[in-house]
């Protein structure tokens, strides 16, 4: 039996230390902390791929967001908004992977970032506003949606470009009070290094003396209510009233005697309605899964103290999943606008429209100019000549009359 494989598993688990591990147990203990499944490796790869594919399209999104017609509309600001801040999560994101990456092909296990104790605890403390912002953005763009919806008349004073943007700033300022906590329980801890105990091998994480207060803030208060519970109660809530007024006959019917201008306003509210149920749908259906799962290992080792090796291993590997599909989230947004929304796909043609022809137009109009100054300089020779001339003859004349 491999003593140092026991040794680390009892240091993990020591509420399982008086249990014989069978080989069988070793075996799956080596695969989750070793070995490495075949679900780590996918999390990791497929987590890199997504931030290239999320960083261009967020990117779009800002371009066409920002630059466009689009930007005078108060979702616009919430789409803005999410596309920053799923960067910022998704950047988060793929640092982790390679830094796991790192620790698992180094020898001594050294992280890939060197913290001070400073830049440790902003790292998480920056890093879990942009989780929070992310989902509360979503869960803010379904309630403004929710009024645009079912009450038309108080969305004209509350859905405006200048609300969203103070209800932005307000979800802010409670994302960066609630994770102030980080700057407490967050440091360096060298107690798992090295004998030389050097500082390239400390690792930024929760200091042991604050282990509980991280516990009962990160997992039961922040994970389980502020980001599974109530998004999902929200959000769920506001997309059923959404479409139930969506799908009402009644709701264009009562429009018909309207202006063909109203109709059309009310033909586009409702299309664009109907996207962003589309995208908070599928947030809830990439994000709470993994958050739950991420719940659920914490309770299966921490809580109910199940040594089970195997039960363990399936967790972590469907985790690593689900985990995947979470981080899915933060890069697919763009695309989702681009398949469900036809005014957003218009005004991406027309941006790039505008400027290939602007493009165009530069060269072309460069091209005139040069040919401008080419033609004005092919006609100084033919007048200058005559215009000396006539100046000599013109003196000559002047000379023989005097």
């Amino acid at each position: 039996m491999n003593l140092s494989l026991v040794e680390f598993y009892i240091s993990r688990m020591p509420y399982c230390a008086g249990i014989n591990l069978t080989n069988t147990d070793l075996e799956y203990y080596q695969r989750i902390y070793f070995q490495k499944s075949w679900a780590w490796w996918l999390n990791h790869i497929g987590t890199l791929v997504v931030f290239i594919i999320g960083f261009c399209g967020n990117l779009l999104c800002l371009l066409v967001l920002c630059h466009g017609r689009l930007r005078r509309n108060s979702y616009t600001q919430y789409l803005i908004a999410l596309a920053i801040v799923d960067t910022g999560a998704i950047l988060c994101e793929a640092l982790v992977a390679l830094d796991e990456l790192q620790q698992y092909q180094s020898v001594d296990r050294r992280t890939l970032i060197q913290h001070n104790i400073l830049s440790c605890k902003l790292y998480y403390y920056i890093r879990y506003i942009f989780y929070s912002m992310s989902s509360w953005v979503i869960v803010a763009l379904a309630v403004e949606r929710l009024v645009a919806i079912r009450f038309p008349l108080w969305s004209k004073h509350i859905c405006n470009v200048i609300n969203a943007r103070r209800i932005l700033f307000l979800i802010l300022l409670f994302t960066m009070i609630i994770q102030s906590y980080h700057f407490i329980v967050k440091g360096l801890d060298c107690s798992s290094s090295s004998i030389t105990l050097s500082k390239q091998n400390c690792r930024c994480k929760t200091l042991p003396g604050y282990a509980k207060i991280d516990i009962f803030l990160t997992i039961y208060f922040w994970r389980l209510i502020l980001m599974t519970l109530l998004p999902l109660t929200i959000i769920i809530t506001a997309n059923i009233l959404i479409m139930n007024k969506l799908f009402n006959e009644h709701s264009l019917i009562d429009h018909t005697n309207a202006s063909a201008n109203s109709r059309h306003k009310t033909i586009l509210l409702f299309k664009i309605s109907r996207m962003l149920v589309i995208l908070s749908s599928i947030y809830l259906l990439l994000h709470v899964p993994g958050s739950t799962l991420e719940i659920m290992k914490f309770m299966f080792v921490n809580v109910f103290r199940i040594c089970n090796a195997k039960w363990e291993y399936y967790i972590f590997i469907t985790h690593d999943i689900f985990d995947l599909l979470t981080n899915f989230n933060y890069g697919i947004n763009f695309y989702l606008y681009i398949i469900s929304g036809k005014h957003i796909r218009n005004e991406l043609i027309r941006i790039f429209k505008h400027r290939s022809f602007r493009s165009i137009n530069e060269k072309s109009g460069k091209f005139q100019r040069s040919s401008n100054f080419i033609s004005s300089h092919g006609h100084i020779p033919k007048v200058n000549p005559s215009h000396c001339t006539n100046a000599r003859l013109s003196r000559r004349r002047t000379d023989s009359s005097t």
